[in-house]
C-alpha cells in the first residue's frame, strides 16, 4: 500500500529505456569477458587426475537456489539501510534496483554498480546522495565481512599473495569509511554535488546498524558458500571440499576478483584465485578446479540474473512506497 500524504515521483520517460541500455551493455560484458575463460575448459577439463566428473541436477539447482535467497537477502539488506538513509523506496522494488544495478559489477571500473542504483533512485524522487552511500556502504560491509570469512576459514593461504601492509591498512580504510561521521560527510558532499535538498546531512547509518549489516554479511556469504559447496558435490566425484573451506574459498575468491577494479566482475581474477586454494586446501588439481572456478562463474551469474528477473516481475512495476 501506499503512504498516506507521500506523493509519488513519476520517473522520466527516458528511465526504462536507458535501464534496459544500462543491463544490456553488463550482460555483453559478461559475455565478452567470460569468453576466454569458456574456451579454455577443454584443456581444463583434460587432467581430471583421479577425479571424474558427474552431473547431479538436484545439487545444481540447490546451489542456485541458495545464490539467488543470498541476493535477495542482500538487496532486501540494502533497502532498509536506504530507508534509514532517508528513502522511501519499498522493499519489492528495492530489492529489484538493487539487483539490476549489481549487474554493474560486470562493467569495468566497478563505479557503475554505485552512480546506476543513485541515478535510478533520483529518477524516482528519491534521494541519489543516499542510494549512493548506502550502496558504497554496503558494498564495504560486505567485503571487510567476506575477508573475515576467507581468512577465518581458510587462514593466511586465502591473502597469501596479498600484502599484510596491504591488508591492514584497507582494514583501517574500510572501518574509518564506515564511521558515521565519515558517511554523514560523504551524504554533504553527495547533495552538494547532485543539488538535493537537505542542509542536515543526518542519517540513521549508525555503527549498531552497519554491525548488525555485518551480521547479515555473514549469513550471505555462508549461503553463498554452501552454494558453492553444492555445485562441487553436484559435478565432480570424489568432493573433497568441506562446506567450512567451500564457504571460506569462495569468500576470499570473489573478494581477489572484486577489488581488481579492470576486471569486469572480478572475471578470470576470481576464477584463478578459486582454482588455486582449492589445490591448497583440497588437494584437486589445477585442471579440475579451474573448471569447478568456471562452472563456480556460470552458477552466480545465472543466480544473478534469476534474482533480478524473479525481483523485476514484482517489484518495479510497483509504486516506489510499495512495502
Amino acid at each position: 500500500m501506499d503512504e498516506p500524504g507521500v506523493e509519488q515521483a513519476r520517473p522520466p520517460r527516458l528511465l526504462a529505456p536507458l535501464g534496459a541500455l544500462f543491463v544490456l551493455a553488463a550482460l555483453v560484458a559478461i559475455g565478452v569477458a567470460s569468453r576466454g575463460v569458456w574456451a579454455e575448459w577443454a584443456q581444463l577439463d583434460a587432467a581430471l587426475e583421479g577425479f571424474t566428473w558427474r552431473v547431479r541436477p538436484a545439487w545444481l539447482v540447490g546451489a542456485t537456489l541458495s545464490a539467488v535467497v543470498a541476493l535477495l537477502v542482500t538487496g532486501t539488506l540494502w533497502t532498509d539501510l536506504f530507508r534509514r538513509a532517508g528513502g522511501r523506496m519499498g522493499t519489492r522494488e528495492g530489492v529489484a534496483a538493487w539487483l539490476g544495478s549489481n549487474l554493474g559489477r560486470y562493467l569495468p571500473g566497478k563505479v557503475w554498480q554505485l552512480t546506476g542504483i543513485a541515478a535510478y533512485a533520483r529518477a524516482r524522487g528519491e534521494p541519489g546522495a543516499a542510494a549512493f552511500v548506502v550502496s558504497l556502504a554496503l558494498q564495504a560491509v560486505m567485503l571487510a565481512t567476506g575477508a573475515v570469512v576467507g581468512f577465518g576459514l581458510v587462514g593466511d593461504t586465502a591473502f597469501e599473495r596479498v600484502s599484510p601492509w596491504a591488508l591492514a591498512v584497507g582494514g583501517l580504510v574500510a572501518v574509518a569509511a564506515l564511521s558515521p561521521p565519515s558517511l554523514r560527510a560523504l551524504m554533504a558532499i553527495g547533495r552538494r554535488l547532485l543539488k538535493e535538498p537537505g542542509e542536515d546531512p543526518t542519517t540513521e547509518l549508525t555503527t549498531g546498524g552497519l554491525v548488525r549489516a555485518g551480521l547479515i554479511g555473514l549469513v550471505v556469504w555462508g549461503l553463498y558458500g554452501a552454494g558453492f559447496w553444492a555445485v562441487i558435490e553436484g559435478l565432480l566425484d570424489p568432493n573433497p571440499v568441506s562446506l567450512s573451506a567451500a564457504i571460506g574459498v569462495f569468500a576470499a575468491g570473489y573478494i581477489a576478483g572484486y577489488i581488481v577494479l579492470l576486471a569486469p566482475g572480478g572475471v578470470v581474477v576470481r576464477e584463478g584465485a578459486i582454482a588455486g586454494l582449492l589445490g591448497v586446501v583440497a588437494g584437486i588439481p589445477f585442471g579440475p578446479a579451474a573448471a569447478l572456478a568456471i562452472a563456480a562463474r556460470a552458477w552466480t551469474t545465472s543466480a544473478e540474473l534469476i534474482a533480478f528477473a524473479l525481483a523485476l516481475g514484482v517489484g518495479l512495476r510497483r509504486g516506489p512506497t510499495d512495502r
